[in-house]
Formats: structure tokens, sequence, C-alpha cells
């Protein structure tokens, strides 16, 4: 069972760049940059490729990392993360473990300013709802699952875009509305130390406006409800912006995504 780690970054000048990340499988680097090449080292039976591109979005970052892998388990990752010492192995027992799974979501440690912050708690069958909280930094899954199901990320929703974050949330999504199998391991994976954001501005009106556009994504009919939930479950969010605006603001996010119905 091949192995791959397709880890997305920007302005890398040295496929070097992959030692920081404590690699023990093959891994594909798509560095989003100003121009185009391809290299390719080995390093301890590993292939290391680093694919540069002056494409831009987080979106078409992980897509181009889909279609040019061939490995049989897809890790997608961040140039923010270091993984453990024996993720390989540990990657591979889960799938032998439950071979009916095609999609694992792993547990990560999320550093942010000196605090931790771990979401997968426990080994469970996910569902759809479930399933949303947990952003790409922690996806697993087999890649033929995600080819036969002709499974992508959104160019319209991520890092790059004008609309705000949401792409993982879609994708996970979609893998569960075509059928996989969905999976959570409290297995750590790796530490992503993201002290800092190069698109997350706060919780201010863009953001909220940009919320009412991902509810409409994922939720065509029952947005409403998704968004009404959503506001009872993150009252921390409202320094900037009252709840009542909020509401207004998601709901005119959704309106002008899909329509008035």
């Amino acid at each position: 069972m091949n192995i791959e780690v397709i880890v997305s970054t920007m302005n890398q000048t040295n496929i070097d760049f992959y030692k920081k990340l404590n690699i023990e499988t093959d891994c594909l680097i798509i560095n989003q940059t100003d121009h185009n090449s391809y290299q390719e080292i080995e390093d301890k039976g590993n292939r290391i490729r680093m694919i540069s591109t002056d494409t831009k979005g987080s979106g078409i970052s992980r897509n181009l990392g889909l279609n040019n892998s061939q490995a049989d388990i897809i890790i997608m990752a961040d140039d923010d993360e270091v993984f453990e010492k024996g993720y390989k192995d540990e990657v591979y027992q889960e799938f032998k473990n439950h071979p009916d799974v095609d999609f694992f979501v792993f547990k990560t440690e999320i550093i942010n300013k000196g605090k931790t912050t771990i979401k997968v708690k426990k080994d469970s069958k996910l569902s759809l709802y479930n399933s949303l909280k947990y952003g790409t930094i922690h996806f697993v899954f087999k890649r033929e699952a995600i080819a036969k199901k002709n499974l992508s990320f959104s160019t319209y929703f991520g890092a790059g875009s004008p609309n705000g974050g949401g792409e993982d949330s879609l994708f996970i999504a979609d893998a569960h509305r075509k059928g996989l199998n969905v999976r959570s391991s409290t297995k750590l994976l790796a530490k992503i130390y993201n002290d800092q954001s190069t698109w997350f501005e706060g919780f201010n009106e863009k953001f909220f406006y940009n919320k009412g556009k991902l509810s409409r994504a994922l939720f065509p009919c029952f947005y409403r409800l998704y968004i009404y939930q959503y506001l009872l479950r993150h009252k921390e969010y409202f320094e900037k912006v009252s709840k009542k605006d909020a509401l207004t603001l998601m709901l005119k996010g959704a309106r002008e995504f899909g329509g008035k119905k």
C-alpha cells in the first residue's frame, strides 16, 4: 500500500523544503509561485516531487495534487505541519483494521499562539454533519475511491478566492453524499503550527457574508436551518458583528449564491 503526502505551499525556492515536515513516505509538493517547473529526488527510498505552478488558490493546488498522485493512500497537508514519527505505520494500520473505510479524519494538534486545539477526540463512523468541523489537514483517503466518485476541491471557495474558506467542508460533504465510508481516528498524524494566516481577517461582515454562501452550497434546501444552528453554536464570534447582523449577512450571502428560494 503506497502512501503519499500532498503538500500545498507557496513561493518555495528549493525542493528541500520537505525536510521540515518529517516525511516518511512519498511526497508531492504543489508550490504556487511565479513560474512552472518540475523537480524530483529520492530520499531513503521515498519519491519526493515538487510541481511549481503560477496558478493560485487552495482548491486549484489540492486538485493539481490529486490529479498527479499515483498513490494508494493520500494524506493532505499544509506547509506548517510536522508529521509524527511513525505516521506511515499508523495510517497503514488504520486502513488495514478498517478495510471498508474510504476516508479517515485523523487527529492533529493545531498549535496557535501557544494554545493547542484537538478536534478529533474519538474513533467513530462520521455522519455528514459531524464531518464539517474538520479541515483538510485531517484528511487521509484512498485515492481510487476519490477518483471513482470524481471528487475534487471547490475552486470557488478556499484560500486565494474572494469567497472565504470552505472547500474542505464541501469536499468531505461530497464524499458522504457519493457513498464513501468516512471515519475518525485518534491516532496522532501531525502537529500544525499556524500562528499566522494569509487569508483569515477575523469574524467581520465579510466572514458572515461568505459563510452564508457556503451554507447554501452545503445545504441548498436546508441552508436556513444550518445558518440558525451555526449562529447558536458560535456565540464567541460576535465581537465585531452582532448576532442579528450576522444572521442578516449570512442570509444575504446565501441568496447571492443560490437565489431567493
